[in-house]
């Protein structure tokens, strides 16, 4: 085989197939390269389309963050799970909003059905701690007010009668809907191939070609690919597909154990998501309960304190479940970063090469907007959305002693420095925040926090007015700062 494509896709999971579809629909000579392995995410997935919840820690990461408590290993003054920072939330909320036009696009081109539901997300309360995250949460939603909602418990009752009566009320996120992941990454393969894609199953990478600074080809069990650009999206095997070129890539499996109930009429209207675990009813009538958030390698096995636990969470929610059978239980490898965020665009000193890896939880929430940009960087177009908090450097580029924001644009004249005391930053969820509003300063080149100390070490561009427009930007996040003098 020595067919040559103009982009090779590596991995065909949600992300590696939306990448192929909307490369393919750019008019670009695509060829998705896949070898399906045990654990793949789609498969640790229950389809939520959960930007405001994912966002705002929901799902696995309340179910996370209160292991993580319970274990006492939460970092201290911890009082909720960590938020998203904002370019995150932009980038979920944009995505998210392709899905009603993806949904018919693909219906007509692979004649597929991915069951888009529009049925919101509940945070349901059950005591005083959950009352006063949801509460906070309603505060200071990061979409305001127009896209959630409080629901009473008698309100609740009239609308899901299913669930538990022992209950304060809930939180509603309208927009955060579903799908069925895996008619998903398939409606994309078939969709990629009927606009001319090619698709190689049971076909393992050995090796990328390089040469001079640029990848040149994909080295296959099948044959060589020639190409003018490679995509990694190789899920949680994209460390092991970068390495191939020398790239490091802070990209690592975090095994999901997943719950799924026999067929039941319908009974669950909006997906659900507590402190013990989530549940989504899917159109075909199983409950989809998920799912644990673990370090264990490339472990794909299910374990039975997973399953009780999930099972005794998704029970307290729905009592009826307590007289369900458990049809299937089974687990998947999401492709975690150390930041949770995706991993997206070009490396430095590399052509020929990029990156659509590392998107955790939120892969297949996120997997119509990261086709969308990675093929319209392969097609050298102007880009839908912005990619630069996303970029791999952001690791690499201006590493701190304690956390950093990354310098993802180069500084040029003459730098002042500032140490600043910020008396709120007392939990994780506040570096993610400042992490995101000193990033919209253009004037910042460096940050490092040192959450021990309450303080912000900056260096700007000199003008008489940077270290104004920090503060202004840290205000605006809710974050009090005064300058620290030796």
């Amino acid at each position: 085989m020595n067919k040559a494509a103009d982009v090779v896709v590596v991995g065909g999971g949600v992300i590696g197939t939306a990448v192929a579809f909307y490369t393919a629909r750019q008019g670009l000579k695509v060829t998705l390269v896949d070898l399906p392995k045990r654990g793949r995410a789609t498969s640790a997935s229950a389809g939520g389309l959960w930007s405001l919840g994912e966002s705002v820690g929901l799902g696995c990461g309340v179910i996370f963050h209160k292991a993580r408590l319970a274990k006492g290993t939460a970092h201290e003054g911890t009082h909720a799970p960590p938020q998203m920072p904002k370019s995150f939330l932009n980038f979920a909320m944009a995505s998210n909003a392709m899905f009603p036009k993806l949904a018919d696009d693909l219906r007509e081109l692979a004649g597929m059905d991915i069951e888009y539901d529009r049925n919101s997300l509940l945070f349901l309360m059950y005591d005083d701690g959950d009352e006063a995250f949801a509460r906070q949460l309603w505060k200071d939603c990061p979409c305001g007010r127009s896209l959630s909602e409080w629901v009473t418990p008698e309100e609740l009752a009239k609308v899901e009668p299913a669930l538990t009566r022992e209950i304060r009320g809930a939180l509603r996120f309208n927009g955060d809907d579903q799908v069925n992941p895996y008619r998903l990454a398939d409606a994309f393969r078939e969709a990629c191939r009927a606009l001319g894609g090619t698709v190689l199953t049971h076909t393992e990478v050995t090796g990328l070609r390089v040469e001079g600074n640029r990848v040149t080809a994909v080295e296959t069990s099948a044959g060589t690919l020639p190409c003018a650009m490679v995509v990694n999206a190789a899920g949680a095997w994209a460390a092991e597909i970068g390495r191939m070129v020398g790239i490091e890539l802070p990209v690592y499996p975090v095994r999901g154990q997943i719950v799924g109930t026999e067929t039941l009429p319908k009974i669950l209207h909006a997906s659900v998501s507590t402190t013990d675990c989530y549940l989504a009813q899917k159109q075909h009538g199983e409950i989809i309960i998920g799912s644990t958030t673990e370090d264990v390698g490339f472990d794909t096995g299910v374990t039975s304190s997973a399953m009780r636990t999930l099972s005794a969470g998704a029970i307290r929610a729905v009592p009826m479940l307590e007289r369900v059978g458990v049809k299937r239980v089974w687990s998947g490898l999401r492709p975690g970063s150390p930041d949770e965020l995706p991993i997206l665009g070009p490396v430095t000193d590399l052509g020929g090469y990029l990156n659509a890896c590392g998107h955790f939880r939120t892969g297949i929430l996120n997997a119509p907007l990261t086709g969308l940009v990675v093929a319209e960087l392969a097609a050298e177009k102007a880009l839908s959305f912005p990619i630069e908090p996303f970029l791999l450097s952001r690791f690499t580029e201006s590493r701190g002693t304690d956390s950093h924001v990354p310098a993802v644009r180069p500084g040029h004249g003459e730098f002042d420095e500032a140490t600043l005391f910020v008396p709120s930053m007392k939990c994780e969820g506040c570096e993610r925040t400042i992490r995101d509003a000193l990033q919209d300063v253009a004037s910042v080149y460096e940050v490092r926090l040192k959450m021990s100390e309450k303080s912000i070490h900056v260096r700007y561009e000199r003008s008489p007015s940077a270290l104004t427009q920090v503060k202004t930007a840290l205000a605006s996040a809710g974050f009090e700062a005064v300058e620290s003098h030796p």
